[in-house]
């Protein structure tokens, strides 16, 4: 039925909190057709071989949800170059993901020159995939304002404005090389951003999509006791914009849904490293239903498949299936109970 074209499974050194056998188990019962896996991993898919292990663990699964995969990048041309032999030749690679600014992970690429690099490479090259973007730029974030005491200082020390500044700089560097692929610009949360990206769509391709959490949570939750499980990157913004996010989607201004599914344990929520990330995929049946009540069905299939799969160019017939509203027992939390 529906494709996540945003999760985060983990094998390898942090298989104890996610796998993609796991994953694609909750998807099937959830009613995926489809999960795009993203590549911060320990150890992070970059090289050929990587992404060849990374489809063998998904085949080994036997799931009937098809999983693909993004390979992160890095200012290196080598990399680049191998990088896109694998999305030319391996099916599973659906595209590539930049993180302009550190998140979970090692990935970030925060200096503006190498990111102009990565552009240039991919046009020089050729390519007219998919590149998603993680939008924080990071000479604006405020990281001295984070403290684990008072988790509501998270979404102050990364404010709208680095996501803002951080999506135009993608559409300056894409438009100087003439980017043929298409700039996807991931768990948009500022209505502004939104904004950017629909002026934009005249003049290239780019997309943008939202998770249910920024449409439905405003900051204040991470004023609760539990709030160090609400902390996301990027946080959770006021209600009014969260209003505003769900609005933009039910209108169709964003593109389609994506869950940015990322587990943790109970200890690394809220105890040193205090990780950003919460389990999306049980949740996404019940944020259906929800929508269901306020959009189209026509309008619902768009931004769960077809949007997705016209973007990626896949040949995916949807799955039948009854999606299981009663999965969150499989993570140590729900946000979302």
């Amino acid at each position: 039925m529906y494709i996540d074209p945003h999760v985060h499974c983990r094998d390898g050194k942090q298989s104890y909190k996610e796998t993609i056998a796991h994953a694609l188990s909750i998807a099937e019962r959830a009613g995926f057709t489809a999960l795009f896996d993203m590549p911060n991993t320990d150890p992070p898919i970059f090289t050929f071989q990587q992404v060849k292990e990374r489809i063998e663990l998904a085949n080994k699964a036997k799931s009937p949800v098809w999983n693909g995969l993004y390979v992160g990048l890095t200012a290196d041309r080598e990399q680049i170059t191998e990088a896109i032999a694998a999305h030319d030749s391996l099916p599973q690679v659906v595209g590539f993901k930049l993180f302009a600014g550190h998140s979970i992970g090692n990935l970030g690429v925060i200096k503006e020159k190498e990111q102009q690099i990565i552009y240039e490479t991919l046009a020089e090259l050729g390519y007219k995939g998919v590149l998603a973007v993680h939008c924080e730029k990071e000479s604006l974030l405020k990281p001295h304002l984070w403290n684990p005491l008072q988790p509501s200082s998270h979404a102050a020390a990364r404010p709208p404005s680095a996501e803002v500044e951080s999506v135009k700089d993608q559409i300056a560097f894409a438009q100087d090389v003439d980017f043929k692929g298409t700039l996807h610009i991931a768990h948009i949360s500022v209505p502004e951003s939104v904004d950017i990206v629909q002026k934009e769509k005249k003049n290239m391709h780019i997309t943008c999509g939202v998770t249910p959490h920024h449409c439905l949570f405003g900051s204040e939750m991470l004023e609760r006791k539990d709030g160090l499980l609400y902390k996301v990157n990027p946080p959770l913004r006021i209600r009014s914009m969260a209003e505003q996010m769900l609005d933009y989607l039910k209108e169709g201004n964003i593109d389609w849904i994506e869950t940015d599914h990322a587990p943790h344990t109970l200890d690394e929520k809220q105890k040193d490293p205090y990780l950003s990330g919460i389990p999306g995929l049980v949740f996404y049946p019940r944020f259906i239903e929800f929508l269901r009540k306020q959009m189209s069905n026509a309008m619902i299939k768009k931004v769960t498949f077809d949007n997705i799969i016209n973007t990626f160019g896949i040949n995916l017939n949807q799955r039948d299936a009854v999606p299981a509203m009663d999965l969150a027992g499989e993570y140590p939390f729900d946000v979302y109970s």
